[in-house]
């Protein structure tokens, strides 16, 4: 059993699971950002509420089609805001938590009650890598390249990726063999 020792790292191990905490460098310029359209989005959504009930109960010959409209110009901006919402609890964060259980793994943003949540199924998961364009620790999901740790330094990263490989996928050491065509 490898172990891991990196500071700042917290990990909890149970019967059932494997929990890590990862720090995480908030991006001060997104958080901003996102902070401020999150406002506006507020903003906007409220006041097209008031607007069109008051069209709607304006008693015009057109208050009915221009409140469709309306209606259909609110759905669209509340499509947008949840996009905007799940930008702004991505870059809240303070935190990155890893759940690794037998067949899932469950990667996880809290922020409060609130945040992001993704899970994954172990058997459509290729083995941990650590990416060195994106300073970041990595997974193959099926089709997707998913990334996490971002903000751990590039030792420390791929100290993270040695742990979790010799954990979770002990079998596959040297996986250029394992895709290596053969005649």
């Amino acid at each position: 059993m490898i172990a891991l020792n990196i500071p700042g790292i917290t990990v909890e191990e149970s019967t059932e699971r494997l929990k890590i905490v990862l720090p995480i460098r908030r991006s001060r310029v997104y958080l901003g950002t996102y902070s401020i359209l999150l406002l506006v989005w507020i903003g906007m959504l409220l006041y097209g509420l008031m607007f069109t009930w008051q069209i709607a109960l304006s008693g015009a010959r057109f208050a009915f089609v221009f409140t469709l409209l309306l209606l259909v110009f609110l759905f669209v901006l509340y499509r947008l805001g949840r996009i905007i919402w799940r930008q702004w609890q991505f870059y809240v964060a303070n935190r990155e938590v890893l759940f690794l259980f037998k067949d899932h793994l469950i990667i996880r943003r809290p922020v409060s009650l609130l945040g992001i949540t993704h899970a994954y199924d172990r058997q459509y998961m290729r083995p941990f890598t650590y990416d060195h364009a994106k300073h970041s620790p990595a997974f193959e999901y099926g089709s997707l390249y998913i990334l996490f740790g971002g903000s751990l330094p590039g030792p420390d990263g791929e100290a993270l990726v040695v742990f979790l490989n010799g954990r979770y996928f002990p079998h596959d050491d040297n996986e250029d063999e394992r895709w290596d065509i053969k005649d």
